[in-house]
């Protein structure tokens, strides 16, 4: 096991019922892959480095997450099919 960051970009534009059931569908991710959610800090609505579908603002979430480094590209792929996600990355943090 491993502690990781995830930085989540979501759209902006959806509203808070929409983006809770987002984050909820990838704690339920979480949940199945045995990924153990250290920390949650939503950081809100960020203007962005440069637009992504023609919107200059996105709203952030940083995860603190301890898992096995396997799991990223099941994690990915998953994450990669929901469309309010816009960007994600996952960092491993120094021990």
């Amino acid at each position: 096991m491993a502690n990781y960051e995830l930085m989540l970009i979501t759209n902006p534009n959806i509203t808070d019922e929409e983006r809770n059931e987002c984050i909820w569908e990838l704690k339920e991710l979480f949940e199945k892959n045995s990924v153990k959610i250290e920390n949650e800090d939503i950081w809100g609505d960020k203007k962005l480095a440069y637009k992504i579908n023609k919107c200059e603002r996105g709203f952030y979430h940083l995860y603190d997450l301890d898992f096995d480094g396997k799991l990223i590209k099941v994690l990915s792929k998953s994450i990669n099919l929901n469309a309010n996600i816009w960007r994600y990355m996952f960092v491993k943090k120094e021990a």
